[in-house]
């Protein structure tokens, strides 16, 4: 099994602080969010990693020298500039050929977030998160049945069962529907400014369950604003193997 982390784009709703740097490179509890992943994933057995960057590439190449992490591969995103992370997905797609985990590079999560996604044998599963309120900017789920029947940030609010923390599992057969599905829709009208989920919605329209798991004692989150940086390095304890949050915390959300 291999992990892909989409880390292209320029973070530009966290100005200044991506000024010069990718978010993936953001600076939490003494390491990066990169480094953070890379850890996590390790520890959950995955060994074979690809970053799909644009913005600082060069930055995330020397990171990667630094840290002695020889087995990651990089791949680059000439359209970063004007495309939003749908498209680093299709960039990524030769490197579909096994079961794989998909992650944003501005995620941040306890490890037993991603071993709570592996132990999933389905398709393709979607790791989630039950909130009271939902805001219009969650990537939103609607379940029918346990399995997901509607992903996207435009899904009203009030018919929103759970949020999408940005980490999906492809196995086997879903592998195959997400190389096909992603050939498909880049060709469509908007697919530059598209986000990945996107595909996931199609992979839906064309018949394939999509399970939803759930990461609620293990947070997960992504860095967005600088509220969100403040907010996951004043609670840099809450994703380390050491402890463990209750879903009462919040802080994952």
């Amino acid at each position: 099994m291999k992990a892909l982390i989409l880390a292209a784009g320029r973070g530009r709703r966290l100005w200044p602080f991506t000024a010069e740097s990718p978010k993936c490179l953001l600076n939490v509890g003494g390491m990066t969010l990169l480094e953070r992943q890379l850890h996590h994933l390790r520890t959950a057995g995955i060994r074979q990693v690809v970053v799909v960057c644009g913005f600082g590439i060069d930055r995330v190449r020397a990171t990667l020298k630094r840290v002695a992490s020889p087995t990651v591969k990089l791949l680059f995103n000439p359209f970063y500039a004007i495309a939003d992370n749908l498209i680093s997905l299709w960039v990524a797609r030769s490197e579909m050929d096994e079961d794989f985990v998909l992650l944003n590079g501005d995620n941040i999560f306890h490890p037993r977030s991603v071993q709570t996604l592996t132990n999933e044998l389905a398709a393709c599963t979607v790791l989630a998160a039950r909130k009271g309120t939902y805001l219009p900017d969650d990537m939103k789920i609607s379940l029918r049945g346990g399995n997901v029947s509607h992903i996207g940030k435009a899904l009203a609010c009030q018919d929103a069962d759970a949020e999408s923390l940005g980490m999906l599992i492809f196995r086997d057969r879903g592998v195959h529907i997400l190389r096909e599905a992603l050939g498909d829709i880049v060709l469509e009208e908007g697919a530059l400014n598209s986000h990945f989920p996107v595909v996931i919605q199609h992979m839906l329209d064309r018949g394939l369950p999509i399970n939803c798991c759930f990461s609620e004692a293990f947070p997960c989150s992504d860095v967005d604003t600088p509220h969100d940086l403040e907010r996951v390095r004043k609670n840099v304890h809450l994703y380390t193997a050491a402890t463990v949050a209750t879903a009462q915390t919040g802080e994952f959300n």
